[in-house]
């Protein structure tokens, strides 16, 4: 039997790939918000060929890392990661506090021009608005100008340890938060794992 592994306290951070750094930067800080801790160019580091650039939309050192090389030594942005079969990162998520805030955010990136390309919608087989798909999380989707995919979200569900179903209670709370009877409807049965 194999030993299991020390416990880990949480996904921290990303790094993406990005063809234009300065692009890349002005969406990260001027669009979402991030503060650029600190930003090595291509060659700086030794052993690097890449550039760095760390930056953070909480108090810890880097949230997201972007990874880039000189201006002219990779293809432009390709197809949004999210509709790639390449192999790679499909998509990161940024949580906010509460549906309203997710609102704000929507508003925001409209008055930005920014695209989203998916929802708000709220994934889950069986929330009454919900759109068939997993977590139980209010989303929308957009990309960053090198088509990487990024999920805006709050409402991620909290699953019971035992039976890896949604938490019915938190499940329950939810539905009265977003206006409807809270009776009415069951959390998703436990999912496919095999």
């Amino acid at each position: 039997m194999a030993k299991i592994p020390p416990k880990f306290v949480g996904l921290q951070h990303i790094a993406i790939k990005v063809h234009d750094i300065e692009l890349a930067r002005r969406f990260y800080t001027e669009i979402l918000g991030f503060t650029i801790t600190e930003n090595y160019k291509p060659g700086e580091i030794p052993d690097f060929p890449f550039g760095l650039c760390f930056m953070r939309c909480t108090e810890l050192h880097h949230d997201v890392n972007l990874v880039y090389w000189p201006k002219g030594e990779v293809n432009s942005e390709e197809q949004r990661s999210f509709d790639s079969i390449q192999v790679g990162v499909h998509h990161f998520a940024l949580q906010v506090e509460n549906r309203n805030v997710l609102e704000e955010w929507k508003s925001h990136l409209e008055s930005n021009e920014i695209e989203i390309f998916y929802g708000p919608a709220i994934h889950s087989p069986t929330h009454p608005e919900g759109d068939g798909l997993w977590g139980e999380n209010h989303a929308l989707y957009i990309s960053d100008p090198s088509g990487n995919s990024i999920e805006i979200f709050c409402d991620m569900a909290p699953m019971d340890p035992y039976t890896n179903r949604v938490n019915e209670k938190w499940f329950r709370d939810r539905l009265s938060r977003d206006g409807h009877n809270p009776i009415d409807y069951d959390p998703p049965q436990a999912g496919k794992i095999d």
